[in-house]
Formats: structure tokens, sequence, C-alpha cells
């Protein structure tokens, strides 16, 4: 209880500052942007890459290998669930495009990575990097081409995405015998270290910058958060328990995908017009929820150990 108070309180505390910052002015929207492209390109590399330093451990190493078998079938189960509910509801075609990936989709690079360090530490970390490399491959096809319907499955975006390099140069750097320099890895890990009060600080410039009356009238988006943020990550919490993986692994997994909506989706429908609206107003209410959700995440996680 004790942990779970400390990162609720952290994640109010920096969210909160970030809100109150950019709301009275202090902080410009360029600055939220510019400071946004320094956590994906710079911050959250270095951490991930840190996370590699961890010694090998036969434990550690299930635990990787359990996200990243847990990671495929949530995500082939979690968009055929999805366009199901989606086809059941009175939507139109974009619309529905967009509510299968506020669903399958959740923020684990800008939030998750943060908030499982926060939690586990580095292991958890190097465990949420394996789950981002499935996360990478299913988005940049399946996601980028339910979004916008005809386009052919390219690698660039893979290629270009520091995350996305950084996260395979970790885990071959885990398995491998090589080993980080220590004052190379203290000078990687002294910068990575600022990935989750930015991170939660950004979000909350986010808050700040929505107009928060509009959220209570997207009726579509609560669903879209019911299943998003209780049911998969309860529904994986459930299997993990029930098949008896032990590890830090299938926990991970659990608060991976019980993450709020990723942005990317909203990035591709504000670019593709496929009802942008709907999913950015979406994905802001799931940022305003995971303040009650993920604390209530963490706490069904260490009740059920």
């Amino acid at each position: 209880m004790g942990v779970l108070i400390g990162v609720g309180a952290k994640v109010l505390l920096a969210g909160g500052l970030g809100f109150g910052l950019r709301r009275s002015g202090f902080v410009s929207a360029q600055f939220a942007q510019d400071l946004g492209r320094l956590l994906i390109w710079v911050i959250t590399p270095f951490a991930i890459v840190v996370a590699a330093a961890q010694p090998y451990s036969p434990e550690l190493a299930r635990s990787v290998v359990t996200v990243t078998l847990i990671s495929a079938p949530y995500f082939a189960l979690a968009a055929v669930s999805a366009w199901a509910a989606a086809k059941a509801m009175p939507l139109d075609g974009n619309t529905r495009r967009a509510f299968v990936n506020l669903v399958t989709f959740p923020n684990v690079t800008f939030i998750g990575l943060p908030i499982i360090t926060e939690l586990y530490g580095t292991p958890g970390l190097l465990c949420s990097v394996a789950g981002n490399l499935v996360f990478n491959l299913v988005f940049f096809t399946f996601g980028q081409h339910n979004m916008i319907p005809g386009r052919r499955f390219s690698m660039k975006p893979l290629v270009k995405s520091p995350i996305m390099i950084a996260c395979g140069a970790a885990v071959v750097l885990y398995f491998s015998p090589v080993a980080l320099p220590e004052a190379l890895g203290d000078a990687l890990g002294m910068i990575g270290g600022a990935m989750a009060p930015l991170a939660m600080m950004i979000v909350g410039f986010g808050l700040a910058d929505s107009n928060l009356a509009d959220l209570v009238k997207n009726p579509y988006g609560y669903l879209a958060n019911l299943l998003r943020l209780v049911v998969w990550p309860l529904a994986i919490l459930a299997v993990v328990r029930l098949a008896g993986l032990d590890g830090i692994g299938g926990e991970v997994a659990a608060i991976m995908y019980g993450l709020p909506c990723g942005t990317l989706t909203v990035v591709l429908a504000a670019q593709h017009r496929t009802a942008y609206q709907f999913a950015a107003q979406t994905v802001v209410q799931s940022n305003v929820l995971m303040f009650a959700t993920l604390p209530a995440l963490f706490w069904a996680v260490q009740l059920w150990q």
C-alpha cells in the first residue's frame, strides 16, 4: 500500500504541476511540444538502453519472455473484440476504425515505460521494452493500415523510431556478454532518470489544453476506456495467475495493457481525417480516468500476489 500511495502521489504531483504550469500560461504550447520531442528522441531511449545494464538472471529473462508471449495474442484478441464491439454500435466507418485502435493500443511508450519503471525499477523497464517491440511491430502494420485503408506496410517508421532502436539494442545487450562501461551507464542513467516526471508533466500539459467539459459528452469513449483501462488488464492478470506464471513479467503486462489510449492514434486521425475529434477526446478522457484506474489496477496486482 505504501508503494501504491507513493506512486500515486508522484503521478498526481507531476501531472498536476504540468497542468498548473500550462493552464497559467507559464509554459507555452511550443515548449510542451519541444519537451515531448526531447522525451521521445533522447531521454526515453537513454533510459531504455540503461535497462540493459541489469545483470543477467534466468528469472528476469523468463519475465521478459513472458511479456513477449502475452503481447502477441493480446493485440490479436484486443483488435478482434474491439472491432466486434464497434460493429455492434451505430458508428460510422472512420469512428469505428478509431475505436478499434484506441482500444487495442495503449500509451506504452509515453506513459507506460515511465510508470512501469517507477513501479518495478529497471527490471520492469526491461520487461516493458520487450512488449514495446511487439507494440511497434503491430502498430506500424495493422494499426496504420486500420487508420489508413490501403496503405502499404513500410519499415521506414520502425527504422527511424529512436524508441524502437533503443528497445532492440537493450534486448541484444541484455542477452549478450557485452556490458555498458560503468561511467557511460551512470551518465545515461542520470539523463534517463528524468523520464517519469517529465512524462507525467506532459500529460498535465495536454489536460490543460483540453476542454474537460467535452469529455463528459463522449459516451463511446467511455466504452473504449472501459475495455482499455479495466477489462483487458484484469483479463491478462487473471490469465497470468491461472496459468501460474511467476516473476514480474505477468504483472508488467497487465499494467502495460491497462494504460490510457495511445496518442499515436490521434496523430494518424489528425493526418488522415479519421474521426480526429473522437480520438482526441477519448485519449484525453483516458488520461483523466488513468488517475483513478491505474492505482486501482496496481492494487489488484498486489492483492493477487
